[in-house]
């Protein structure tokens, strides 16, 4: 497994035998985690992209919608940010 995907399975206590929601339209089941600032943005080595706050839980479709529109990606940037405040609170 990559290392960005155990550091978000750990961070949201989310297992392989789990079969989560897509965090944008919450109807799918989420197979990806999108970087919502990509990774070619900062080079395969750059850990900095792999962060919490840079991966968001989708579904292919999603993922797909957020590649091609920047306005997507935005939205998903401040769903993933109220999911962290939650998450901090012990809201979720």
């Amino acid at each position: 497994m990559k290392d960005y995907k155990k550091l978000f399975s750990r961070y949201w206590g989310i297992s392989t035998d789990d079969v989560p929601l897509c965090w944008g339209c919450n109807q799918a089941v989420a197979v990806d985690i999108h970087h919502l600032i990509p990774k070619g943005m900062g080079g395969v080595k750059n850990h900095r992209l792999n962060t919490i706050s840079n991966l968001f839980l989708c579904c292919r479709s999603c993922h797909s919608h957020a590649h091609k529109n920047k306005s997507v990606n935005e939205e998903f940037k401040k769903i993933l940010l109220e999911r962290i405040e939650l998450r901090e609170k012990n809201l979720i």
